[in-house]
């Protein structure tokens, strides 16, 4: 870790928020993204983040400098957002809202405006089946395969050995793939390791170049 960025943490841990607030920025993005997937609907996304935000600067004390801070953000991100899904159990989910314009892509100069619709609508449905995803495999999908994270960053973040997570992706895909074609997905747990994949399959709209 750079001497700048533990010195902006110091300052963030005694209460400067302007300081807390260059520590996240670069985060935003991909901790909104992350939001995405366990919100109940779209028009949640930015509460759930501000939420997850909430609980890193008041978790911020405890962070010891023993991992990266970026392994350490996520995992506090990825707990509050598994506090927020369970405490929603038992009630009825949200009804889901409709993409708002922003996420939209907007359509290239050889992409008519139907196909751009198309796309956009096959990324709403992507989203709305991996928030479907039991939160294990959602978790390591999202990380893997829409944030880029390694597979030993996902392993960190998670607090499980690497298989583990190669076990998740592996189930958490097959499990996506027959959500997406109508089905319900396999069950079962999903903590036994095996190989896994190396390749990405979410589409390339979905990833870190077009969300």
């Amino acid at each position: 870790m750079d001497g700048e960025l533990r010195a902006l943490i110091l300052e963030a841990q005694d209460g400067n928020v302007p300081a807390f607030e260059l520590l996240v920025a670069s985060h935003l993005p991909r901790v909104r993204r992350f939001a995405r997937a366990f919100a109940a609907s779209d028009a949640d996304v930015d509460d759930l983040a501000q939420e997850a935000l909430v609980k890193v600067y008041r978790s911020l004390r405890s962070y010891r400098f023993q991992s990266a801070f970026q392994t350490w953000l996520y995992s506090v991100v990825r707990n509050a957002f598994y506090d927020t899904t369970r405490s929603r159990a038992g009630r009825e989910r949200a009804r889901e809202e409709p993409l708002e314009q922003e996420h939209i892509l907007a359509p290239s100069g050889a992409e008519s405006a139907d196909e751009g619709l198309m796309r956009a609508q096959e990324r709403d449905r992507l989203w709305r089946a991996l928030r479907a995803l039991p939160e294990e495999f959602r978790t390591a999908v999202v990380l893997f395969d829409v944030e880029g994270h390694s597979y030993e960053e996902v392993a960190d973040i998670e607090g499980v050995p690497v298989g583990t997570v190669k076990s998740r992706l592996s189930r958490g895909r097959a499990h996506l793939k027959a959500l997406l074609a109508g089905g319900q997905g396999p069950d079962g747990p999903a903590d036994e390791p095996s190989a896994g994949t190396s390749g990405r399959e979410i589409p390339s709209h979905v990833t870190r170049s077009g969300k």
